[in-house]
């Protein structure tokens, strides 16, 4: 694990010192899953913890640590392996189901009563990897409509944005989201949101 944190930027500073810390488990603290349980708590809502790691309220650290992440747009927890969650949700969205077979049915029947289990099984496993899996993501790219352009990132010109409009099951494209939201000022002080089709 060393190794791996210290293959890029190695030289920077500290980075010997902090990037990687090895500690040993000491049952009298608790397990390695009280442990994630917490790291967890504390950057979802802060519940059940008396303080955070610096002495402060832990509700308004997660509360702090949230809208940082969502300002940066950063994803705070990721399964590896596993079924898709963007899958999951996009399929809780879905209204028409008419015309798919069994199992992509029971897939969609199972996400909307929330059942992971059942809904992890039928996608093929936990160990499925995810080009075997039944239903993936289904992306477009970004078009603004007032140019007919392809969007790109804000970051890069080159880098072309493509938005998640649904899910894709043996070659069908199923649309989950058929409105684009954008920001418009309404007047100096005041914004609304509208949608377009």
């Amino acid at each position: 694990m060393r190794d791996y944190a210290m293959r890029e930027d190695s030289d920077e500073s500290g980075a010997d010192k902090h990037r990687f810390t090895e500690v040993k488990i000491d049952p009298a603290k608790g397990s390695a899953t009280g442990y994630i349980a917490k790291y967890i708590s504390k950057n979802i809502d802060g519940s059940d913890l008396d303080t955070g790691i610096y002495g402060e309220d832990p509700q308004e650290a997660a509360a702090r640590v949230d809208a940082w992440a969502a300002c940066w747009g950063i994803r705070q927890f990721q399964q590896l392996g596993g079924c898709s969650v963007t899958v999951w949700r996009e399929l809780r969205r879905l209204k028409d189901i008419t015309g798919l077979s069994d199992k992509p049915k029971a897939i969609i029947e199972a996400a909307d009563k929330g059942d992971w289990k059942t809904f992890t099984v039928q996608m093929g496993g936990v160990f499925c990897e995810r080009k075997a899996q039944v239903f993936k993501p289904y992306y477009e790219f970004s078009v603004d409509q007032s140019t007919g352009e392809i969007k790109s990132s804000l970051y890069c010109e080159n880098e072309l944005i493509r938005a998640l409009k649904g899910v894709v099951t043996a070659g069908r494209e199923l649309i989950t989201r058929i409105f684009e939201w954008r920001i418009e000022l309404q007047q100096a002080t005041s914004f609304h949101l509208e949608f377009c089709e």
